[in-house]
């Protein structure tokens, strides 16, 4: 744009959504460009340079040189560290609960013991559970206390960049650095055939939850000529205000361009992952368009008073839903250390005060107090946004360069520490205790937000920064030798030459080397575990008639000859009894990939490729006859087998026997996105459902094309070097 004396002057165009109006609106009304927001952008990338660039050396001399240190990144990484230390640190206490399986009306529920003499309580051992059992004996079960209510359950707001990471992250499996992919080809747009290239989602890097008045209507037109007016609330919800600490609400919340293209009109056109991350969105912005789920709870209370004086209270709560609204659609998914929730709640039998319920039995049971649960992406990203530290946008890029760096490995998808990356956090934290702390950076994020509002001037914020972080750069450079062999715990010298042994990183983990090197090359590493001895098989070698020794290698357990290196007869450990379920011909052995992940697979590849995570038992399925069933665990329900062809469950009672497995606990993993239809469902509601479980619906076609019904892993674990 021309100024006044013919130069470019540059302007802002500002909007704050995606919208045809709302572009053309800010063409029309150009604004002056903001300093302010130039100055607070500068100081944020000059203060990350000065971080990253200044503080990454002192890691290369005594650890290893390419290592990095970051602002956020670091502070990151100590949060990892220090709950793996209160994992480590923490002592489990036993304590016991008893709880009453009761019967009304032909129905069962149970209660739980509340409350001894009005207080709460605490049975440390088995001994005082089987006191308080006594002292119950022959007591009825009469309700003494009915309370019921009605609880409206809101939907959840459209997603911002951090809250659409921490969601695929638990219903999808992805990492943060994999939903922002995705969600960037949705942005940039996909072939939908006729219309050409189209966006699908809104800018996906942003920290509001507003959304575009047009875009909440036609939402709302579709959801009223599918499920009816009842499922719409009294007006649009424009999710307006900030929703977190130091929300810019620069751009609107991630939600679909066109409301009206549903997950199943765009599928042909996605791959597997777009498909996914696009259904997500389109569901969780169109179930914040609907009416809130509606439940009847009920809470009764059983007041017993014992001939010894004492009085117990047990307490059952139940839940109905009476009107489903929004969960017809949507419901947020969970994860380890979440609360249950309404739905997870079962209903009571209809119940009055003065009802007398039998009494089925009455149990007590042992638990022990569990320490915290490691972060997972998702839980380290809603940790990150809780303490207002560094941006949402960046939270994909920080976690991919604590795993890229080997500061952190993931297990059972969750971050535990590597020795290097609690050494790298222990000794920065040493070195730099302000710089690195969760307050610290906290207040950084908001001095910078100041200096965009125009309350602090920019230079100023880098000067009172810089001075004390020089001191501390230079004080680190002597120092970082000291910490790092106090964190070692490494005070002894060199058996070759007497002088200090200093610890030293190399890419099979910790070494001491002599503070001499070069004149002394003494070493010894720190990391490596001994090799287990062999194990004695009773088997004999058909190469060469020796035995057979079972021994420990890099890609897991194998069987090799007593003989070696004379004869080098090697096989992999096999599950006895078990032929592979694709050929026929070979057997089944374990695995590992580079990464050291088991697996198992037919002994006859490259000629057959069959593969399963999952650990095979050469045991029949009683239920579709299939050879063998596949070992399962989770925290809640302990160890099971699972068909991989019908998906029926069992477990083995002390006699080796086949049961039934107990089905699992009302939303124990529904987290995922599994849902009962609502009774009454509509058929406009049973299409909804379709594009819910569309996902699982092309798992089981997959399955059925394989033909073998085996429980093949979504990527074969072969194409991972095993």
């Amino acid at each position: 744009m021309p100024g006044t004396d013919g130069t470019p002057e540059f302007r802002r165009v500002l909007f704050h959504e995606i919208t045809r109006t709302a572009v053309q609106r800010a063409l029309q009304h150009p604004l002056q460009l903001d300093m302010r927001k130039v100055e607070a952008q500068q100081a944020r990338r000059i203060l990350d340079r000065l971080v990253g660039y200044q503080v990454s050396p002192l890691l290369w001399k005594p650890i290893r040189p390419g290592l990095s240190a970051g602002r956020v990144q670091t502070v990151a990484l100590r949060l990892i560290v220090e709950r793996e230390q209160e994992i480590r640190a923490f002592t489990a206490e036993e304590y016991w609960s008893i709880t009453a399986l009761l019967e009304r009306g032909g129905k069962q529920f149970s209660a739980r013991l509340h409350q001894i003499d009005g207080r709460s309580f605490r049975l440390a051992n088995e001994e005082e559970a089987r006191a308080v059992l006594a002292d119950l004996e022959g007591l009825p079960f009469i309700v003494t206390n009915l309370k019921r209510r009605e609880r409206v359950k809101n939907p959840p707001p459209p997603f911002t960049t951090s809250t659409l990471q921490q969601e695929a992250a638990k219903r999808l499996g992805f990492t943060a650095q994999r939903t922002m992919r995705t969600a960037q080809q949705l942005y940039e747009g996909v072939d939908v055939g006729a219309e050409g290239a189209v966006g699908l989602i809104t800018y996906m890097r942003t920290d509001s939850t507003r959304i575009a008045g047009e875009a909440a209507a036609v939402a709302r037109t579709w959801i009223e000529s599918q499920f009816g007016r009842g499922y719409l609330p009294a007006g649009a919800r424009l999710w307006g205000g900030k929703q977190q600490k130091a929300a810019q609400e620069a751009h609107e919340a991630i939600r679909p361009t066109d409301p009206t293209r549903t997950p199943e009109s765009v599928a042909r056109s996605l791959d597997r992952d777009q498909q996914r991350l696009y259904e997500l969105v389109w569901l969780r912005f169109m179930a914040g368009q609907m009416a809130p789920a509606v439940y009847d709870t009920t809470t009764v209370d059983f007041d017993l008073r014992a001939a010894s004086g004492r009085s117990y209270e047990f307490r059952a709560t139940g839940s109905v839903v009476k009107f489903d609204g929004y969960t017809r659609l949507y419901q947020e998914a969970k994860e380890e250390g979440d609360h249950r929730t309404l739905d997870e709640l079962a209903p009571l039998p209809r119940l009055a005060e003065g009802d007398r319920c039998d009494l089925d039995s009455l149990t007590p049971e042992q638990h022990f107090t569990q320490p915290p649960p490691r972060f997972t992406e998702a839980s380290l990203v809603k940790e990150l946004e809780r303490l207002g530290i560094g941006r949402p946008s960046t939270y994909a890029q920080i976690i991919s360069t604590l795993t890229d760096r080997e500061y952190t490995r993931p297990e059972q998808k969750k971050f535990q520490p590597t020795p290097l990356g609690e050494t790298v956090a222990n000794v920065l934290v040493r070195l730099f205790p302000d710089l690195f702390s969760v307050d610290f950076t906290s207040l950084m994020e908001a001095e910078l937000d100041r200096i965009e509002e125009g309350e602090l001037e920019w230079h100023q914020v880098l000067g009172d920064f810089y001075r004390p972080f020089q001191r501390q750069l230079t004080a680190g450079e002597q120092k970082g030798d000291a910490i790092l062999r106090e964190s070692a715990g490494t005070t002894e010298p060199c058996p070759e030459c007497g002088r200090e042994l200093t610890v030293r990183w190399n890419r099979f983990g910790r070494f001491l080397a002599c503070t001499g090197y070069p004149d002394c090359r003494y070493t010894r590493s720190l990391d490596q575990e001994k090799k287990a001895e062999p194990k004695r098989t009773g088997l004999t070698c058909p190469s060469c008639g020796g035995e057979l020794l079972e021994r420990e290698g890099r890609f897991g357990t194998f069987l090799s000859c007593a003989n070696y290196p004379r004869c080098k007869y090697t096989q992999p450990r096999t599950v006895p009894g078990l032929k592979c379920p694709k050929c026929g011909q070979g057997e089944v052995g374990e695995k590992r990939t580079k990464r050291g992940k088991p697996f198992w697979g037919c002994t006859r590849y490259p000629e057959c490729d069959w593969s399963s995570w999952d650990e095979p038992r050469a045991i029949a399925c009683p239920t579709c006859a299939s050879p063998y069933l596949v070992r399962k665990s989770t925290k809640a329900r302990g160890e099971f087998l699972r068909c991989p062809g019908c998906l029926h469950e069992y477990t083995l009672d002390d006699g080796g026997t086949l049961e039934p497995a107990a089905a699992p606990a009302p939303g124990g993993r529904g987290g995922r996105g599994r849902r009962q239809v609502p009774a009454g469902a509509t058929a406009a509601a049973l299409g909804v459902k379709r594009v819910v479980n569309q996902a699982g619906a092309r798992k089981a076609a997959a399955r059925k094309r394989a033909g073998d019904g085996s429980a093949r892993p979504a990527e074969n674990p072969r194409t991972k070097g095993g």
